[in-house]
């Protein structure tokens, strides 16, 4: 497989560290959520909100680039806070801040916003569970629940590390008046429940109208699950076969083909339940790469190595014609503090990536030789068949 060419990479704390992302400096600074929707086709835009700030009235700082990401500058006006994306419908706009703990809406086109609190299973479900910690959310745009907001989101059970914890959906259909949750779930039986079990999960709609739903786990691979009705409820979880530690991925829909595409650390972890040990479980975060389906998650292309370094938490956006990913970097073989990581922007263009080949049985056999993907995913490479829409 030829693999596509970045036409972008740089550290963007490096080249903006004294100028639009001084406030950061000696802070943490998450990869998660930045960009949201431009006002035109060829533009791209971040907007940056700090994390930590319960009293935020708005972005601390938005940013746009016209060359593809190559430069950046900051914008001026109002902007809401924003750390889980903004969503359209009509006149309708939504802004999730705060880890889907609160949500701006505007009812005008963006002219005039309103701040909302978003009821999550603390307060619906079971009260003791604490902030949901929500990494994800999307707005379904096609079936029975188009203009249904959907976050997924996690909950400690007690300490990250040592404990279990939750997973499950948040969702509204009246543009956050009133806010739902699916029942929450853990590991099936009879799969150990702790550290964690599941955490972090990404959502996507699929071209099907079904939601899929993929998370980090203790299991040494990435696991998912599906829902057939908007993220009222969820199947079974069963596992992905994608070899990972306990670490952050990421799944997006590409707007035009509806494609998808899931980032994540392909690297076979340690085997120690310390999450603060070099070879733990969660360790190590490096060879993050990307890959494809254009079948509802059925096959994928050969994954695309997007840095072999210590990286970690991506994000995906496509605008401009581009496909960006953004994460948290670290020089070196070992992750640096929260504070010191680097925030690095890559991007590709988009036909490339929508045009590389599925996996077959030769182009998958080295990943499976490497211990990076289970060998039965090379059962869908065996025959072609049209995925049912």
């Amino acid at each position: 497989m030829k693999k596509p060419k970045q036409l972008v990479h740089q550290d963007l704390r490096e080249v903006y560290g004294d100028t639009l992302l001084a406030k950061w400096k000696g802070r943490d600074m998450a990869a998660m959520h930045r960009f949201v929707p431009a006002d035109t086709d060829d533009t791209v835009r971040m907007n940056l909100t700090m994390g930590g700030n319960p009293h935020s009235t708005q972005a601390d700082v938005v940013i746009e680039s016209y060359d593809g990401g190559e430069n950046w500058q900051q914008i001026d006006g109002w902007y809401p806070p924003c750390d889980r994306g903004i969503y359209s419908w009509g006149r309708l706009r939504m802004s999730i801040v705060k880890g889907g703990q609160e949500c701006w809406r505007s009812y005008d086109d963006g002219q005039h916003w309103h701040r909302h609190k978003i009821d999550n299973a603390n307060e619906l479900h079971l009260k003791g569970l604490g902030a949901p910690n929500c990494f994800s959310a999307i707005m379904i745009r096609h079936g029975n629940y188009s203009g249904r907001i959907v976050m997924v989101a996690d909950y400690f059970m007690g300490q990250e590390g040592p404990d279990g914890q939750l997973i499950g959906t948040t969702y509204s259909d009246d543009w956050g008046d009133t806010w739902h949750c699916s029942r929450m779930f853990a590991p099936p039986d009879p799969l150990p429940f702790g550290p964690e079990g599941f955490g972090e999960p990404a959502v996507v709609e699929m071209p099907s109208g079904w939601l899929w739903m993929v998370a980090r786990s203790l299991y040494g691979e990435l696991w998912q699950a599906i829902s057939r009705d908007g993220g009222t409820t969820w199947l079974d979880a069963t596992p992905t076969g994608f070899v990972s530690p306990i670490a952050n991925c990421y799944a997006v829909r590409e707007p035009t083909t509806g494609a998808t595409v899931l980032s994540w650390n392909a690297v076979d972890p340690g085997t120690s339940p310390d999450f603060r040990a070099r070879h733990s479980l969660y360790q190590p975060r490096n060879n993050l790469v990307f890959a494809v389906s254009h079948d509802n998650t059925r096959t994928w292309t050969e994954p695309v190595v997007v840095d072999a370094g210590q990286a970690q938490y991506p994000t995906i956006h496509f605008a401009a014609g581009r496909m960006f990913i953004m994460y948290q970097s670290s020089p070196g073989d070992e992750m640096a503090d929260w504070t010191e990581q680097g925030l690095t922007l890559v991007a590709y263009d988009t036909k490339e990536i929508l045009e590389l080949p599925a996996w077959n049985i030769k182009t998958i056999q080295p990943w499976i030789a490497s211990g990076l993907v289970r060998h039965w995913r090379a059962v869908a490479c065996q025959t072609i068949r049209d995925t049912i829409s």
